[in-house]
């Protein structure tokens, strides 16, 4: 029997796509390989989102060459001149093409990847409803490896969720480049996507991944509304990239900052949960009082998580001809950026010291703990004896800004 090994950087998007593959692999009977050494094939699933994730990827793969090596993900659609260069006899697999694998390891099958059989990481499902997007972000190489919106079609989507929690799925990670855009090629939204998906039986959260502002435009409401769903976890994952207009301008994102401080405040003051964010510091051009606007938009949202980013250009992009920032002053910047993210994750967890929360244990934890996550997807910490795929009852005792601690209540 072939065995075949998967390592995955990147986004969750990279994962659900490895999910499809150890689906498809399984599927056909492969083994799957704890580590490289151990397997007759090995397919690394690549990120290259910024600079320093690319440099780390193709130090990989030159660690990995002597092998029967299957390079997948952003890196291999956006940049497969740069793997050839390592070694001509790498097999390029661009996300598109994740459901032909099996005629890159001497299968002949071939599935559409909507329709793919995929693999449950312990109690998670993760599931992608569409690739590509609608943006031209001038910064933003995704957009070469992914392309144009595609939609998975509403039923299939059922389809695979349905399979996934009758195997065992107790959360269900909708992931795409961008949520919000669901359905505009396929006269379909995400709220329709979502009204659907809670028409499902079953035990299960649902956990909605990144929207652009400028997606939302035009269903605020309906947006709003599928919060209401008791299995829709309390999150929204809204990046905004810069509180500086003119700088979102020149990021080619048609928003205003006026308009995401909106919704945001909407969300928080309607549904309640976790806001997380991303911030790009030091985008070409961005002055001090460009930044000194980011903060303060930051300030006034106060959010839950922040994800910071130094600027790095990427080939291709319309922004890597523009001016860049001096490496010390993006550096200075993302620092500022972290202190925030600090105190705003420490401050909007320190109110829940003594709560009872609901919380879905989903995987293992160091030091004999579990890791679980609260209805507002915050993660918790647990520190008692339980079950994974269990919803038990912790009281929170301790916090960090990035997640909860606490123990059962009936130990």
């Amino acid at each position: 029997m072939n065995s075949i090994y998967f390592e995955t950087y990147g986004c969750t998007t990279n994962r659900a796509d490895t999910d499809v593959m150890k689906g498809i692999v399984e599927e056909a009977e492969f083994e799957l390989a704890c580590s490289p050494d151990e397997a007759d094939f090995v397919v690394i699933n690549t990120c290259t989102v910024i600079d320093k994730t690319e440099k780390r990827m193709l130090r990989r793969i030159k660690e990995l060459s002597d092998k029967n090596l299957i390079v997948a993900g952003c890196l291999a659609s956006a940049q497969p001149e740069v793997i050839r260069n390592i070694d001509k006899s790498i097999e390029i697999l661009p996300p598109s093409e994740v459901g032909d694998l099996l005629s890159h390891v001497g299968g002949t099958t071939c599935f559409d990847k909507w329709s793919a059989p995929s693999n449950l990481d312990g109690v998670i499902g993760r599931v992608q409803i569409a690739d590509g997007c609608l943006g031209n972000c001038s910064y933003c190489i995704t957009k070469k490896a992914r392309g144009e919106l595609e939609s998975s079609p509403v039923e299939l989507v059922l389809q695979k969720i349905e399979e996934l929690v009758f195997n065992g799925a107790k959360e269900i990670q909708l992931t795409a480049q961008d949520t919000a855009a669901y359905g505009k090629d396929i006269e379909s939204d995400l709220p329709t996507l979502i009204d659907n998906i809670m028409g499902l039986e079953g035990d299960f959260r649902v956990r909605v991944g990144m929207m652009n502002p400028f997606s939302i435009k035009g269903m605020e409401n309906e947006i709003l509304n599928m919060y209401q769903h008791n299995r829709i976890y309390n999150f929204l994952h809204l990046p905004l990239q810069s509180g500086s207009n003119k700088i979102l301008k020149k990021m080619g994102r048609p928003y205003t900052q006026d308009y995401y401080l909106d919704f945001a405040g909407k969300y928080k003051e309607k549904v309640g949960g976790v806001l997380s964010t991303d911030v790009i510091a030091g985008f070409p051009n961005e002055t001090q009082q460009d930044f000194n606007q980011t903060i303060r938009t930051i300030k006034k949202l106060e959010p839950d998580i922040i994800n910071i980013t130094r600027y790095s250009p990427r080939p291709g992009t319309k922004a890597s001809e523009k001016n860049e920032i001096k490496s010390s002053e993006k550096k200075e910047r993302s620092k500022k950026l972290t202190k925030l993210r600090k105190k705003y994750g420490k401050q909007n967890k320190k109110p829940l010291i003594g709560s009872k929360r609901s919380v879905l244990v989903t995987k293992p934890g160091k030091k004999d703990t579990y890791i679980g996550r609260d209805k507002n997807y915050n993660p918790v910490v647990i520190k008692s004896n339980v079950s994974i795929g269990q919803e038990v009852e912790i009281e929170i005792d301790d916090y960090t800004f990035a997640y909860l601690e606490g123990r059962k209540t009936n130990p």
